[in-house]
């Protein structure tokens, strides 16, 4: 260790040398983009079109086979090739790549639940519960289903085969709903909680460093949530074991269910054995036209204005507040009868 003394003298004599300038901060090197998430996604496009020809040929097949056993198996078949299908439609979403969805529209959450579970292993393991009737808006319906499908398949894969997993949908206070994804399984694992946080309420979405193969449907599940402002995704413990997914669709991507175009009634056969031919009565002379006289109407005193009572009232809170009235009412009537059965019999 040098001495006091001398340590001070030579950090006068480095002060007195002229200080050179100091050089500028070598620029970090800008990160390469990777050359194998386009070959990822060219490949998973072309395992997408070979999906939809495989689908079409068993479709026809099926079509065609007159027996039972044989359909069964080829049911079976078209199923896994469904399967494939998601998965490369998974490996799309994590390259980055646009999954364009040519026949976008309005989709009801009953369907959005139904197509879901379609597209998992054991579906006839799943247990429908009540779905609140509406409907989710053409841009985000392809994603909520493709989000609500990984839900379902880890409740699938990670609960007993002999378990059911419950699917439903309920409405919040605020107008959004919430897609509730139950099963009876194994839990989650308390060491991989943070990391599910992270990964489904991060702002910025999945890190690339922390993505984990066995994981791979919650970090799809992750990358479709942030597509949209107002989808969430959580897990949560459920007792007295098992797993809660939710999500959450805000009301925004939310509208009515759409209501099937009646079907045309067919034309009513003519039966003419009663036709009765009708005279109609001669004009010997046309009925005179009404004549138009030009003046002019600006000097004529308009009439008044009808004289009325009622008092159009446009707010919502008057409108609401008539409504629950009405609903009230008509609930008090319908228990009242319940109490009272003798005055639904007619009176004598």
């Amino acid at each position: 260790m040098p001495e006091p003394g001398r340590w001070w003298s030579r950090l006068r004599r480095r002060g007195s040398q002229p200080v050179e300038p100091t050089a500028a901060p070598a620029a970090e090197p800008v990160a390469k983009p990777d050359p194998w998430r386009p070959v990822a996604g060219e490949f998973a496009l072309r395992l997408l079109t070979l999906t939809w020809e495989a689908v079409h040929h068993i479709g026809e097949a099926e079509f065609r086979e007159q027996d039972a056993e044989r359909r069964t198996i080829l049911f079976r078949i078209d199923h896994s090739v469904t399967r494939v299908r998601r998965l490369a439609e998974n490996l799309r979403v994590l390259t980055g790549e646009p999954l364009d969805d040519p026949d976008r529209q309005i989709t009801s959450l009953h369907d959005v639940a139904h197509a879901a579970g379609a597209a998992v292993e054991h579906y006839e393991r799943l247990h429908f519960g009540p779905m609140v009737d509406l409907a989710v808006a053409a841009v985000a319906a392809d994603d909520v289903i493709r989000i609500l499908t990984e839900l379902i398949d880890n409740a699938d894969r990670y609960s007993p085969p002999t378990e059911p997993v419950t699917i439903a949908a309920h409405l919040t206070g605020d107008g959004d709903v919430v897609i509730r994804v139950e099963d009876n399984g194994i839990g989650l694992n308390p060491a991989h909680v943070p990391w599910l946080e992270r990964l489904l309420a991060g702002p910025d979405g999945p890190d690339a460093a922390e993505l984990r193969p066995a994981h791979l449907g919650l970090t799809v599940a992750a990358v479709l949530t942030h597509r949209h402002r107002s989808l969430r995704v959580r897990l949560v413990p459920r007792q007295p074991r098992g797993t809660v997914a939710m999500l959450l669709i805000g009301a925004d991507l939310l509208c009515e269910t759409p209501q099937p175009a009646p079907e045309p009634k067919p034309a009513p056969t003519p039966n003419h054995q009663n036709d009765v031919t009708m005279v109609l009565p001669v004009q010997t002379r046309p009925a005179p036209m009404p004549r138009r006289v030009p003046a002019s109407v600006r000097g004529t005193t308009p009439p008044p204005p009808p004289v009325t009572t009622q008092v159009h009232r446009t707010a919502w809170h008057d409108d609401a507040a008539d409504f629950n009235a009405g609903v009230d009412a008509a609930r008090a009537r319908a228990l009242q009868k319940q109490k009272d059965p003798d005055d639904r019999l007619p009176q004598p």
